[in-house]
């Protein structure tokens, strides 16, 4: 994203938070060849990322699936944060000649919603079914050790104490890859330090994969 464009949406970043209030969390992310960074946020209170933060897991996925050739935007998917706050999505792809340069994303806490509405159920025995199965449920994470937590399924602390084998590492990258991982800017240090292998070895294994 050039400059005159990445001033222009945080200019409409700014709009959008002051039009919709405080429960609209407004996020901007760059896309670039080096990866992926949040630009601008603002109402952060709702998620409590900054900008030094990574990009969510359905960010990341939309990137590596290409989602942006296909659809403008995706609108009102289900999402929620480590507190379970209970928050709507939105997405609008910044293309230029069908190249991703930017995320427009909108998050809609509905927390303070779905408390009144869970009451007026309940005065009435109305109940929603706990079995039921939310589709494009996104967990924002605030840093990139629980993001890889969540992929790994292992505590940081476990995870660098392994003695882990070289195919189990190059296996590991691999996984971090199809997550979309390496679409976070300046993610390659970070997996290098967690693996204990030097950024080099990350990118070698990288062009194994690709």
């Amino acid at each position: 994203m050039d400059k005159n464009t990445k001033a222009y949406y945080i200019k409409l970043v700014k709009f959008l938070a002051d039009t919709l209030g405080r429960n609209y969390e407004i996020v901007l992310h760059d896309v670039s060849e080096d990866g992926a960074n949040i630009a601008e946020i603002v109402n952060n209170h709702i998620s409590k990322r900054t900008i030094n933060s990574p990009l969510t897991g359905i960010a990341m996925e939309m990137i590596k699936n290409k989602t942006y050739l296909e659809r403008d935007y995706i609108t009102h998917y289900k999402t929620s944060d480590e507190n379970s706050k209970s928050m709507s999505g939105s997405t609008f792809f910044i293309k230029k000649d069908e190249k991703l340069e930017g995320l427009l994303c909108i998050n809609h806490d509905t927390t303070a919603f779905k408390k009144i509405s869970d009451e007026i159920l309940s005065l009435a025995c109305i109940y929603d079914n706990p079995n039921d199965e939310v589709e494009n449920k996104e967990y924002i994470k605030l840093n990139l050790e629980e993001l890889i937590k969540d992929i790994t399924g292992m505590s940081i602390e476990n995870f660098k104490n392994k003695n882990l084998k070289p195919k189990e590492k190059q296996k590991i990258i691999a996984s971090f890859y199809e997550k979309g991982v390496f679409n976070v800017k300046g993610i390659i240090p970070k997996v290098a330090e967690i693996l204990n292998i030097s950024e080099p070895s990350v990118y070698r294994h990288l062009q194994k994969i690709k």
